[in-house]
């Protein structure tokens, strides 16, 4: 069954053309390719682009589809998708786009195996929801994938009326080891420091060992540990206050309790102490106002994009681009947003240097720069 729905999408995607088109960073001319994968993406309430995870070869790796735990491998030459097989089974999801992979990491390759983590916020037996962290192993020969052992399960574990905000994005540290985000799951004893646990969270994981690095955060959908030193966040707030932090071992950076956004109602799960402000706790290296609700953070290519060249690049859903910024000595400047018409779930840096994005609307955008 799985082999014949290989074929059948290998065939489908092989002819679809690609369709170009070009932006401008920084003043300079970015090729744009597209790529319609849309079996990827996941589908119940709002569509949700896959997660990716980039190997040396190129191979893409795509998490989502429609039952929201399918792994995927793309190849950009034949435009072949594979189905290598399912992460969550039925009973761990319902039909809804926020029971869906959030993340693929690589923590080690060789040319027959990647050895992957793989994170999602999973239902359980008691209909609560926890977001998990399991080890797989992608067999490139035979294009199989295997679940190994978990290395992480959130807690508290939040009704499934409230679930949402799960984050759960994964930076690599090395083979070993990984840093991990996990949202606050619109838990609404967050106020609570001792209730609400694991949530809102930054984490350093590992098969044996968990270790909190931050607490106070909200929604964290993007993690890159920049030039290998600075660890940043980017991270959803309530409407406006979207943030970049630099996140430190042991500090809160303040949600609930603050925030430079504004409440959505009384009836939401968690009313924010303080808005307009980030009063008794670290403020963010840079805040939007209104929201831009920001997505993947991933480290610009030396000497590509023009003057954001060892920059930052962040996806994001609201404003459907990409953003560009200079990064420096612990600050954020030169911010520049760039419409590219789709919102953008997850970006990576492909071997070549290019940018690679996923889209809510089932595309692969491959952002291409001349060399400075």
């Amino acid at each position: 069954m799985v082999r014949a729905l290989v074929l059948v999408l290998a065939l489908t995607l092989s002819v679809i053309p690609t369709r170009a088109s070009e932006i401008k960073v920084a003043g300079v001319a970015i090729d744009v390719k597209n790529f319609d994968v849309e079996p990827t993406k996941s589908l119940g309430g709002n569509d949700r682009g896959p997660a990716l995870a980039v190997l040396r070869d190129g191979t893409v790796l795509m998490g989502g589809g429609n039952r929201g735990g399918s792994i995927f491998a793309w190849n950009e030459s034949s435009q072949e998708l594979k189905l290598l097989g399912e992460i969550m089974s039925k009973r761990e999801r319902i039909q809804d786009s926020r029971f869906a992979i959030t993340d693929i990491a690589v923590l080690s390759e060789n040319k027959s195996i990647a050895n992957l983590l793989i994170s999602f916020p999973r239902l359980t037996p008691s209909r609560c929801v926890e977001v998990v962290v399991f080890r797989a192993t992608y067999d490139r020969v035979k294009n199989s994938l295997k679940k190994n052992e978990r290395w992480f399960r959130s807690n508290p574990c939040v009704a499934i009326s409230a679930v949402q905000h799960a984050a759960g994005r994964m930076e690599v540290i090395n083979s070993r080891s990984a840093y991990l985000t996990v949202g606050d799951l619109g838990f609404d004893e967050l106020p609570n420091r001792a209730k609400r646990g694991d949530l809102g969270s930054v984490f350093q994981i590992s098969k044996s060992k968990v270790t909190r690095i931050s607490q106070g955060h909200r929604n964290q959908q993007g993690i890159v540990l920049f030039n290998g030193k600075d660890l940043l966040v980017s991270e959803h707030g309530p409407r406006g206050g979207d943030e970049i932090n630099l996140v430190e071992q042991g500090i809160d950076y303040g949600w609930p309790f603050v925030t430079y956004g504004a409440p959505y109602s009384q009836g939401d799960y968690v009313i924010p102490g303080k808005t307009g402000t980030h009063e008794g706790f670290r403020e963010p290296l840079k805040q939007w106002n209104p929201s831009i609700a920001p997505t993947e953070l991933v480290q610009v290519p030396t000497g590509k994009f023009g003057k954001y060249s060892g920059g930052l690049a962040m996806g994001t859903l609201r404003q459907a681009s990409l953003v560009f910024m200079r990064y420096e000595n612990g600050k954020v400047s030169d911010t520049e947003i760039v419409n590219v018409g789709a919102r953008i779930r997850d970006l990576e840096v492909l071997p070549d240097q290019r940018l690679i994005a996923s889209t809510d609307d089932g595309r692969l955008m491959i952002f291409s720069s001349p060399t400075n």
